[in-house]
């Protein structure tokens, strides 16, 4: 009564397919501005290559990350090394429409269709001060 059918057998995944997803990594930038817009960039790990870096609504410049672009990279995150494309995205004026809190999507996009992990970068813009005049 009641027997169970054939024991299934769990098994690790062949292959890890997390690990050739795109990698984003942002630059430092301010989190707090008086600024209307702003300069986000960074740099895209992948096994493949990049197609587009979507940030808000904006499709970021892409170009060959050069070693200046590398170096501003706090931490190249795990696995992200051995990655061969290592593509410099930009968008020099992403628009904090707000005064408050902003927060912009980024996600990018490589020609093998797989796609990084969504990050929500959060922007406060604070009132201009009278000595800019912005």
């Amino acid at each position: 009564p009641g027997a169970a059918g054939p024991a299934v057998e769990e098994r690790a995944p062949l292959i890890d397919a997390s690990q050739f997803r795109p990698q984003i990594v942002l630059h430092d930038l301010a989190v707090v501005t008086d600024k209307k817009f702003v300069t986000i960039s960074g740099v895209v790990f992948s096994r493949s290559p990049v197609d587009r870096v979507h940030i808000g609504e904006r499709v970021a410049r892409l170009r060959p990350a050069q070693t200046a672009d590398l170096l501003r990279v706090a931490q190249v995150p795990e696995g992200a090394k051995e990655a061969p494309y290592r593509v410099y995205f930009e968008v020099p004026d992403a628009k904090l429409d707000i005064i408050g809190a902003n927060d912009l999507e980024i996600r990018a996009m490589s020609t093998n269709e797989r796609f990084s992990d969504m990050h929500r970068l959060t922007i406060i813009r604070k009132p201009a001060s009278a000595e800019t005049g912005s």
